[in-house]
């Protein structure tokens, strides 16, 4: 521009700007001041005014000016033709005009209005002037001129985008949520460049964004202060722009410091939060808080939202939206709700959230630093707002290193990668993320050190040795922080329970338990969340189960006050407790936390949501060890598919599912699909947990039981033998799974006549089982049926009776009629009887056992053919052979119905 034509209102800026990048920025663009004479740089340099009619202090308010009627579309200003407007604010009028000379152009020419030249709006109309023609960008809207109008008002002309607000954009061309983050990198990228320009744009949000298609990209650009808002309507509408004592921004997109009116240190954080909140828009595609709420509810209200409501992460706000909306937002992101929701959940959710951070200290520095987490998500790198825990950092190490992490070390990264207990006790809670990322600084120096040290030495790297670094690298450490040691017990907590070292397990869980209770009291959340860790243990070791039950009962309590209902920590509580009712014959309360858990979970979080196996898994048990198999055959189905499409076939949950279908499929006598299914469940935790893990020695217990039933019993006492070795060996003797191969074992003894040594493990397993769960507990009473038919079998007729009797009563006052367990001690006393003589006690209970094993099991499984078989047996005896004849047609008719189905 001519000096003629320079606006004294940038020199007015110029001489005001008090920052000396900023001023050296200025003094260096030749796109302003050209080749202009040394006195007017050495004005701006010495903050001088060269004219005092610069400076206006009048502040009544604006009157219209004649002149402004020159100024219409159709007019002309300077070399720029006004077509129509673009939009009207409160200082000015953005107009779209036809530039001929030197080029062909649409542009964009906002002119300051007539009579709004006080100081104070004169200066704002000309920062936004000079903002922009500092930048050079390509996502930033250019400045290509200014001047003064016939009228002597200042006009500057800038780039016309012809785009649409980014979020408008996205939704219009279905863009997947992949796409629309490479998009939001461009915008970083601009926002960046700004604030290195020492700019800070106060009011960033989608239709500050434009889109535009150049060729087959997309390209976004900013519009800078305040220009966006008067192309698209007033800015009185939405945008509240003042200076002392009132807000600048729009309500929905404005950091809490800048919601404060007494704050007024604004710094370029505060475009960091906004920037927060339009990655929450393109990605869940509803804001954090309800735009209509905000205008509604007052200043004042509007206010302490902003500033003190934690936001909802965007995979559950979205899952809060009703079916329609969310519905209409994954087909906008060319995707189902689910996997939506799958997609946000963990990184997307934690980046978000760290942009939008309440405090400003714990935002990202700079935009080039939120662009760069957004990057490296991309790149399936551990991103600096994830959860600091071991488990995700040594996730995402493997992933990176896969060469390098197997074996042993890969047993540790699957089975963390698996733990639900988290260090980031809750993801609104600024102080527990402080506190986090130190436990996660300690965590990863520690296992990863360990590691890296292990492979340096050519050391065996096991799972339990990188723990066992960790826990002793804790001794002694971080005694001036309690809080943080506490964490950090609470974090090894999972890794040892997966691995199935439970005694260590318990004791840090205690220890971190302790330390919350000293510190915090037993209220806070951080200590009830210790709290249900204990009970969780208890679950993990089947141990303690009423002790278990009533600390799960006080963290879910507390949970309840203090948490929304879809928080993990609460349906993982839930089904803490619910496991513990079961084992302790509560069967009804049971499966109601459950079936309670899983309607929140399909509610707020969508079926595919992490826990649903786990939970469906526990109901369908539920639903299996009463006899309800219909129920829980369409439950394990039903969990298998999600957990298969959603987590993949080699995941522990999908092989959890797959073993305890097996083992439903037994149950029902369906012996060729309970093989394959634990056949396959087995070689996938040999795969993934090795052969000496808890869970993979439970599915050889089952097979070995499945084989017994067979009639393999070769194959069965290979199975079983060798997992007890293990399971002694690693888990001990006191857990579910050591009895269960014990019992099996046992039982196999019995089938093959080897009386003393089925009788050994069988009273040490009776002696665990009443020790561990309890005499009445179902699975004791399985044991005690077991050894009332080994006292049969050795002639102990009256200690095998008093047993049965014990057992019969037993179950009948834990389950509902016709339960397959009454059913078998039925059977089996009745056999007693038989060899007692005592016939028709033995008719009674066998006619009794084939009524209800025909109506509970089908005539043909291999139960009800049993008691069938027996009957005609105890006819033969009676030498009743027309009786025998009758039910042995009746057993072949049913047969030959059998083969022509």
């Amino acid at each position: 521009m001519s000096r003629s034509e320079t606006p004294r209102g940038v020199i007015v800026l110029l001489a005001s700007v008090q920052s000396d990048y900023v001023r050296t920025t200025m003094m260096q663009e030749d796109s302003i001041f050209g080749a202009e004479p040394d006195d007017l740089k050495r004005l701006v340099r010495f903050g001088l005014e060269p004219d005092d009619t610069a400076v206006d202090e009048d502040t009544s308010p604006p009157t219209a000016s004649a002149d402004e009627l020159m100024e219409r579309p159709g007019a002309q200003i300077g070399r720029y033709k006004l077509l129509r407007v673009l939009g009207e604010g409160g200082m000015g009028i953005v107009y779209l005009a036809q530039q001929d000379k030197p080029v062909t152009r649409h542009v964009a020419l906002k002119v300051i209005k007539a009579g709004m030249d006080s100081k104070r709006v004169m200066a704002r109309f000309e920062a936004e002037e000079q903002a922009l023609a500092l930048m050079e960008h390509p996502h930033v809207a250019r400045v290509y001129d200014a001047g003064l109008t016939g009228s002597g008002r200042p006009y500057f002309v800038m780039e016309y985008v012809k785009g649409i607000p980014i979020t408008d954009h996205c939704d219009k061309h279905k863009s997947t949520v992949e796409e629309r983050l490479r998009l939001f990198l461009h915008v970083c990228q601009a926002v960046q460049h700004a604030h290195q320009k020492g700019i800070i744009h106060r009011d960033l949000k989608p239709s500050n964004i434009l889109v535009s298609i150049d060729g087959n990209e997309s390209m976004p650009k900013v519009i800078d202060f305040g220009v966006a808002r008067a192309i698209s309507q007033q800015l009185t509408e939405e945008t509240l722009y003042t200076e002392q004592g009132q807000l600048i921004g729009t309500p929905e997109y404005m950091s809490p410091e800048q919601a404060d009116l007494n704050n007024q240190d604004i710094d370029t954080r505060t475009d960091i939060y906004s920037l927060g909140v339009v990655l929450y828009r393109l990605l869940a595609g509803v804001p954090p808080f309800d735009p209509q709420t905000l205008q509604a509810a007052g200043i004042e209200h509007m206010r302490k939202v902003i500033c003190e409501e934690e936001p909802k992460t965007p995979s559950t706000r979205l899952s809060k939206t009703s079916v329609e909306e969310s519905t209409e937002s994954a087909r906008r992101r060319s995707t189902s709700i689910r996997a939506l929701q799958r997609r946000l959940h963990g990184d997307l959710d934690w980046i978000t959230l760290k942009a939008m951070e309440k405090n400003r200290t714990r935002r990202y520095g700079s935009a080039g630093e939120l662009a760069a987490d957004i990057q490296r998500h991309l790149d399936h790198e551990a991103v600096l707002a994830g959860p600091p825990s071991t488990i995700y950092r040594i996730e995402k190490f493997a992933r990176r290193n896969r060469a390098l992490v197997t074996g042993a070390a890969a047993v540790l990264v699957v089975l963390t990668a698996g733990a639900v207990v988290s260090t980031v006790f809750a993801i609104g809670q600024a102080r527990a993320r402080a506190d986090a990322q130190e436990v996660a600084d300690f965590l990863v120096k520690s296992t990863l050190g360990s590691f890296n040290t292990w492979t340096a030495k050519g050391s065996k790297v096991t799972a339990r040795s990188v723990l066992d670094a960790v826990a002793q690298n804790l001794e002694g450490k971080l005694t001036d922080q309690p809080l943080v040691q506490a964490r950090i017990h609470q974090e090894l907590v999972p890794c040892y329970a997966f691995l199935g070292f439970y005694d260590e397990a318990e004791r840090h869980q205690k220890r971190s338990l302790e330390m919350h209770r000293a510190n915090l009291g037993g209220d806070n959340e951080a200590t009830l969340h210790a709290t249900f860790g204990l009970a969780w243990v208890y679950m993990m070791r089947f141990s303690r189960h009423d002790e278990s039950e009533r600390l799960a009962t006080e963290a879910l309590t507390g949970f309840e006050r203090l948490l929304p209902e879809e928080d993990w920590r609460r349906l993982l509580c839930m089904e803490t407790l619910g496991w513990a009712y079961i084992m302790q014959n509560r069967f009804l309360e049971g499966e109601q936390v459950f079936q309670q858990a899983l309607r929140t979970i399909r509610r707020e979080l969508g079926e595919e949501y992490e826990f649903t196996p786990s939970l469906t898994c526990r109901l369908a048990y539920a639903h299996r060890i009463q006899g309800h198999y219909e129920e829980a055959e369409a439950l394990y189905v039903r969990g298998l598919e999600i957990s298969r499409r959603v987590r993949g076939e080699q995941d522990l949950a999908t092989l959890t599912l797959t073993h305890c279908y097996g083992e439903l499929c037994w149950d029902q006598g369906r012996y060729g699909e309970a093989e394959q299914l634990l056949v396959k469940a087995l070689g996938g935790r040999r795969h993934v947990l090795g052969e000496q893990h808890p869970e993979t020695l439970f599915t050889m217990a089952a097979l070995g039981w499945l084989y017994h039933s067979q009639g393999v019993l070769g194959k069965a006492e290979d199975q079983l033998c060798n997992a007890l070795e293990a399971a002694r060996t690693g888990i001990g003797e006191m857990h579910l799974y050591s009895l269960h191969l014990m019992h099996g074992l046992g039982a196999l003894y019995l089938t093959q006549e080897r009386y003393n040594e089925a009788k050994l493990l069988l009273e040490n397993a009776l002696e665990i089982g009443i020790d561990l769960l309890g005499e009445e507990n179902w699975y004791t009473l399985k044991i005690m049926n077991t050894l009332a038919k080994l006292y049969a079998s050795q002639g102990h007729y009256t200690s095998a009776e008093k047993t049965f009797r014990q057992v019969l009563e037993a179950r009948i006052r834990i389950w509902s009629a016709n339960h397959p367990d009454i059913l078998e001690t039925k059977n089996d006393l009745a056999l007693l009887c038989k060899e007692q003589a005592r016939y028709d006690m033995a008719e009674e209970l066998l006619l009794e056992a084939i009524d209800g094993r025909r109506l509970k099991l089908g005539d043909t499984h291999p139960h009800t053919l049993e008691s069938w078989h027996n009957l005609i047996e105890l006819y033969e005896a009676r030498n009743k052979p027309e009786e025998a004849e009758k039910w042995r047609s009746k057993l072949v008719q049913r047969d030959d119905a059998g083969e022509r189905d």
